[in-house]
């Protein structure tokens, strides 16, 4: 099986490099203290009370996994969007594409590296989620439910902070870039959908809520984890805090009753497209005026 020139010379790398055990020990260490943390205010809950609430262990569940959720919304665009435009601003990436490798094994391999360390991460944090298993109440199928949402949100916005390293000439631009796409892709949605309820209120005699913003809330890896997690624990979670949009997704048809598959489906199609344009930007000049 021939493997990624660029993903075995990144992991090597990565391999002798002390980068990626402290980003593991970081990364555990929140989850850690925050579910021992919790713990202990059950704990601390059931001396005053002397009542055990089953509910409280779903919700070490539902805290822990939204801690992750976010950890990995600001680690993930900081993995990919510096692999191209570090490769410019080092002067190498000319070299890279003179040794016969195309532009889009330049991307895959980055995009793999990247991935690797976030899959990484998200098994390495397996012992702390299944703290709850000690009470029940969650499945595995849970588990992997909420897992593939966790590996859909790395590929989509690791292959988003690939088309920005690609298009930026210089790593602290495809940063801040991979973060803005980040911001307007999970808050840009929700504010659209806030907006877009308010207006209908002030402008219908119903007050009737626009429909069509919903739509863009497929490309949300929030809205998409919220109702990971609401399917899981129930409307009584209070999950639907952040997202009270998503009670009518009924009206959305067959993309309300099919949400998640829907929205994942959404998520891995517009990553496949910025990676299209990552390669696009990473191809030399004269490659790209030939194919025009």
């Amino acid at each position: 099986m021939k493997i990624n020139p660029i993903y075995r010379q990144e992991s090597r790398a990565g391999a002798r490099s002390f980068k990626l055990p402290l980003i593991i020990l970081g990364f555990n260490s929140v989850l850690a203290v925050v579910a021992l943390l919790y713990m202990y205010s059950m704990i601390t809950q059931v001396r005053l009370t002397a009542e055990i609430q089953y509910s409280s262990f779903l919700g070490l569940y539902t805290f822990v996994a939204t801690v992750e959720f976010v950890l990995l919304l600001f680690i993930i665009p900081g993995l990919t969007a510096g692999s191209i435009s570090g490769e410019r601003e080092r002067q190498t990436l000319e070299l890279m594409l003179t040794t016969g490798m195309q532009a889009a094994d330049i991307v895959v391999g980055k995009l793999v590296q990247g991935l690797s360390t976030i899959f990484l991460l998200i098994v390495s944090s397996f012992p702390i989620l299944g703290l709850v298993f000690i009470y029940g109440g969650v499945t595995m199928l849970d588990v992997g439910r909420l897992l593939l949402c966790y590996v859909v949100t790395a590929v989509f916005l690791g292959s988003a902070g690939l088309f920005c390293s690609a298009v930026m000439r210089r790593s602290t631009m495809a940063t801040v870039s991979a973060y803005s796409v980040m911001v307007i892709l999970t808050a840009g949605t929700l504010m659209v959908n806030y907006l877009a309820d308010g207006l209908a209120e002030m402008t219908s005699v119903g007050g009737e809520a626009a429909g069509w913003p919903l739509y863009l809330l497929l490309f949300n890896p929030a809205a998409t984890f919220q109702t990971v997690l609401s399917r899981q624990m129930g409307s009584e979670s209070g999950l639907g805090v952040l997202f009270p949009q998503l009670d009518r997704i009924a009206e959305m048809g067959a993309a309300g009753r099919y949400w998640l598959p829907v929205s994942m489906a959404a998520q891995l199609l517009l990553a496949a497209a910025f990676l299209w344009g990552a390669v696009r930007k990473t191809e030399p000049s004269v490659t790209r005026r030939r194919r025009r």
